[in-house]
């Protein structure tokens, strides 16, 4: 807990944890002191024989900032705590609290965020008012009394009785220092936009009902102003937590909240001229959680201390490298940064926005005419980027540009607008280009471009060298180079008999078959029709082996006809784009990845993940992802002998092909695992903005 002048209330809640029936574990409270100055510390030393309590000092104001400083503490202790439980210093629980969330963790391992039932402590008997018209939950943290146990939105569990499992916070989880209690007027919201991180990225909630507090109110908070004032920094932390651009905006407000204040307006005038005081009071409220909104939307990020990050590409598809320049995101938003995707129109732009707006990835459109991707127009898009583009990119407010390249000058407009507005940039390569020359023009655009480059990394260490034949000569001599691999989530990509079953149960396949698959698009990059000539070379031999492709592409109609002219057609089974591709890889014995070029190969380690060997194409890229990985094997990429020689050496041999499995989720976990990636991304940017 963290507490600032909690003297008054905080004898009530230590006796209260002198009452508590220890858990099987042990527990010890961690009180972080931030700065009071009524002797709240002295109260605190007079518990130190009844408490297992360590008292940690944060003179900087601000609530997390002293959670922060807390967990420093907790992380460094030599118990090996499973389950950290936040409250608050004027919260008193019932005795069995910690046992009822112990047990919840522990008959829930599948949920990592847990709630407990916030019941009122009122100082005084609350006005008739305030019970019947203010939103008990946003205002005074209290949970209906009839919430049932079982999963809950994570937004949903309050500071006061909250429990998050250790491990996130050992991986690097942290509270954000630019929301909450501070010393002056705040955005309310400082443990749910922490929770609802965390649900973004695939955590779960559970609520208990069994592990109560009773949450004091103090006199002083049940008049009409205070209550008021509430609303208004709610509507500061809603917008806090809200993701721009799900709807058409007015200077950064969504326009149909502007109806709204105005239709709350006319209500308020007509509940005075009806003398209606509870319809006065509820507009009142509305009016000021809009106006809280509107502040917050129009005093911007920069003013709270928090740097803006645009992650942006020259992207033609839904690939690879677009998931990971939304992962940045996350990473980057995890990490206290306000980071935001610009992207480009390209099939499927917009459904994949609003599945990213969905989990709270702020989306914009930026597609700047390309000056140095297109040569036919370049000085006609030179201007029209100067007259257009550049304005466009300032009016992101970003801190630090981050251009994802994809192949040789894919990107590079974006890179030179950054340069000609003096704004920092990083680059990050998701490919492995061919040489090629410049010319005169490119040249003194791209000197323009690397002007304020401070950092590149690669996807692999083979794109990064590639990357660096190319822009060497533009560079300053102090940019940071680093390799960065893509990542994979292990705990969503993991070996699932049941998930086998059920995919080849949709596809007709029997459970006794061999299946070969590819997560890939259908382009030539991705050579699919190497595929089926691979599965009709096989086949006399393994008549029992079928082929998914699971992606979509230009390609699909011509490798359709390839299986047909080979007569392979029933075995082979188009998938389509899939968005939950964890729940189809485990079905596969193999997954195979023949690609000409690659600058990662994504799909490979998420089939490694769940225990499915790998083979792919022994060029750059792929060869970083599994040269001395016992998971997988390489194969040359134009000698079909060869390849078909080594994919039926394991479709003949389940014992290697299970050892394999299992060695290729190890090496995943210890190499790519997404928090490991998380932490090299962290430090990478640290000091760059």
């Amino acid at each position: 807990m963290a507490t600032y002048n909690g003297a008054a209330t905080l004898p009530k809640v230590l006796d209260a944890y002198c009452r508590l029936i220890a858990p099987r574990s042990g527990w010890r409270v961690v009180v972080a002191d931030n700065g009071s100055t009524d002797g709240t510390r002295a109260l605190l030393a007079t518990y130190a024989d009844r408490l297992p309590l360590c008292v940690v000092s944060e003179p900087r104001r601000g609530k997390n900032v002293a959670l922060n400083a807390a967990l420093l503490c907790a992380l460094s202790g030599d118990d090996q705590a499973g389950l950290f439980v936040f409250t608050d210093d004027d919260a008193t629980p019932d005795r069995d609290w910690l046992l009822r969330l112990e047990e919840a963790a522990w008959t829930q391992p599948d949920y990592d965020i847990f709630g407990g039932a916030i019941a009122p402590d009122w100082a005084t008997e609350p006005p008739a008012w305030l019970v019947r018209l203010v939103p008990l939950g946003l205002t005074f943290g209290i949970t209906p009394p009839d919430t049932p146990e079982g999963p809950v939105f994570a937004g949903l569990v309050w500071g006061a009785n909250m429990a998050i499992r250790r491990a996130l916070f050992a991986q690097g989880l942290r509270f954000d220092e630019a929301i909450g209690p501070t010393a002056g007027a705040y955005a309310m919201g400082s443990e749910t936009q922490l929770t609802r991180h965390l649900a973004d990225i695939g955590h779960r909630a559970w609520f208990c009902p069994g592990a109560r507090v009773a949450h004091h109110i103090r006199a002083a908070q049940m008049t009409r102003e205070w209550v008021l004032e509430r609303a208004f920094r709610f509507g500061r932390g809603k917008f806090r937590q809200e993701c721009p651009g799900r709807f058409p905006e007015w200077f950064g407000v969504p326009r149909w909240m502007y109806a709204r204040y105005a239709r709350e307006a006319l209500g308020l005038a007509g509940a005075w001229l009806h003398r209606d005081a509870d319809g006065r009071f509820q507009r009142r409220w509305e009016l000021a959680y809009l106006r809280g909104h509107f502040h917050e939307a129009w005093r911007g990020t920069k003013a709270v201390g928090k740097r803006r990050v645009l992650i942006t590409s020259y992207s033609g598809e839904l690939g690879g490298m677009e998931l990971r320049m939304a992962q940045e995101a996350r990473f980057l938003r995890a990490g206290g940064y306000d980071s935001m995707l610009g992207i480009r129109a390209f099939p499927r732009s917009e459904e994949w926005a609003e599945e990213l707006r969905a989990r709270r990835v702020p989306v914009t459109r930026f597609d700047p005419p390309p000056v140095l991707e297109d040569w036919q127009w370049r000085r006609v898009n030179k201007w029209r980027a100067l007259l257009w583009g550049r304005p466009a990119l300032r009016r992101h407010r970003a801190d630090l540009v981050h251009v994802a390249f994809c192949w040789n000058t894919y990107g590079a407009t974006a890179l030179w607008l950054a340069g000609r507005c003096g704004l920092p940039a990083v680059v990050s390569v998701h490919n492995t280009f061919p040489p090629c020359e410049f010319g005169a023009w490119h040249h003194r655009l791209l000197r323009e471009a690397f002007a304020t480059v401070r950092g590149i990394y690669g996807a692999t260490e083979s794109a990064l060298q590639h990357f660096l034949v190319l822009y060497k000569p533009y560079l300053r001599a102090d940019v940071r180079l680093a390799v960065i691999p893509n990542c994979v989530d292990t705990a969503r990509f993991q070996p699932s008999p049941a998930m086998r079953s059920a995919a080849r149960e949709r596809w007709g396949v029997p459970s006794d078959a061999l299946v070969i698959g590819s997560v890939a698009r259908l382009s030539p990059q991705k050579r699919p029709e190497a595929l089926v000539t691979l599965l009709h070379a096989l086949r006399p031999r393994f008549p029992n082996l079928f082929l998914v492709l699971a992606g979509a592409g230009p390609l699909e109609a011509a490798v359709r006809r390839h299986a047909a002219a080979l007569g392979v057609e029933r075995y082979v089974i188009f998938a389509g784009y899939q968005q939950r591709v964890e729940e189809l890889i485990p079905a596969f014995d193999l997954h195979l990845l023949l690609s000409r070029r690659e600058g990662f190969g994504i799909a490979t380690i998420e089939a490694l993940a769940c225990g499915v060997p790998a083979v792919a194409s022994d060029v750059p890229g792929n060869a970083d992802v599994l040269a001395g990985c016992a998971g997988g094997e390489l194969v040359p990429l134009d000698d079909e002998a060869a390849v078909a020689g080594t994919v039926a050496a394991l479709l003949a041999d389940p014992v290697r092909r299970e050892r394999m499995g299992k060695e290729g989720r190890e090496d995943v976990v210890r190499r790519f695992a997404a928090t490991h990636v998380q932490a090299l991304v962290h430090e990478f940017y640290r000091g760059l903005v």
